[in-house]
């Protein structure tokens, strides 16, 4: 059995194929004349072990997986390929989600940003009419010192010459 990594693929030698002779492997043993044309003509297994042996130097232990394991093998990675889709499928839809509360909290931040401004613009708007009142408030208090120094005046004047 070969060993299988953490994406679940199989890490074991490429098989060649056919007619070509494998990368790093010394080439396949000539096929005996006698056996080409003439019908279907199977070797022995034993020789056929043998000649994988002697092409893939893999150990007889070591043969390829029987069928019934492959396909155990098979439906593991396409039970993980589906918990992977699951799991892509409910991360899409909470980024869909975020995505539209996002949206939603920006755009509540940019008419909060624009209720903002205008309460500023309001309050610099009163400010300023205060201002301008407490300076015309202001002038208005020295006219009225200077009347009332004025009318002290005239009460003087009156007394001296009721005296």
């Amino acid at each position: 059995m070969t060993a299988m990594s953490t994406s679940g693929r199989n890490r074991g030698p490429p098989f060649p194929l056919k007619g070509l002779p494998h990368a790093g492997l010394p080439p396949a043993i000539h096929e005996p004349h006698f056996g080409r044309g003439l019908g279907t003509f199977r070797p022995h297994p034993v020789l056929l072990e043998e000649k994988r042996e002697i092409q893939y130097r893999i150990d007889p232990r070591q043969l390829p997986s029987h069928p019934a394991t492959m396909e155990e093998r098979l439906a593991a990675q396409n039970q993980n390929i589906q918990g992977l889709l699951a799991d892509n499928q409910r991360l899409a839809a909470t980024h869909v989600a975020l995505k539209h509360e996002l949206e939603a909290a920006q755009h509540e931040l940019q008419w909060m940003t624009h209720f903002a401004d205008s309460l500023h613009v309001e309050k610099d708007m009163q400010r300023r009419e205060l201002h301008e009142k407490s300076l015309k408030l202001e002038a208005d208090l020295r006219k009225v010192e200077a009347m009332h120094g004025e009318l002290h005046h005239i009460f003087a004047d009156i007394r001296t010459l009721v005296m």
